[in-house]
């Protein structure tokens, strides 16, 4: 196929208005498209990353407070095992018993293996419109 001054390009009518159909369209799309991006450069920040950022906190917080109660609970429990080797090595080496402390301390420590962390979940809801911005 050769391309010269003498070659014939023919398109009919349905080809020409198809062509200048797309071509206005996809213009049309790219002035929309600039209008949106400008509106959005003049509109305020979102509100949800400030409701985002307050909910992470809070989860923090909650975590944060669990955390504390078990490291609470596994001091508590390391003290009573302190407290029973010494009444242990005490017992052995006298050969008496400690007056029942030993039953008192295995008390508190199945108390603590079988008390279950304090757990909360806050919900927390917020009416937004379309655009996510707090009303």
């Amino acid at each position: 196929m050769k391309i010269s001054e003498s070659t014939e390009f023919k398109i009919d009518l349905k080809t020409v208005i198809g062509i200048i159909m797309l071509t206005t369209t996809l213009v049309g799309m790219y002035y929309k498209l600039q209008e949106d991006i400008a509106e959005a450069k003049t509109l305020p920040p979102v509100e949800v990353t400030r409701l985002e950022y307050q909910l992470k906190e809070e989860w923090n917080e909650e975590m944060i407070m669990q955390l504390k109660g078990k490291v609470e609970t596994l001091e508590e429990t390391t003290d009573i095992l302190r407290e029973e080797i010494k009444i242990t090595s005490t017992m052995i080496k006298d050969g008496t018993e400690a007056d029942g402390k030993l039953e008192e301390l295995n008390r508190q420590l199945e108390e603590l293996q079988n008390r279950k962390p304090d757990t909360r979940v806050i919900v927390k809801e917020v009416k937004v419109d379309k655009k996510g911005r707090k009303l």
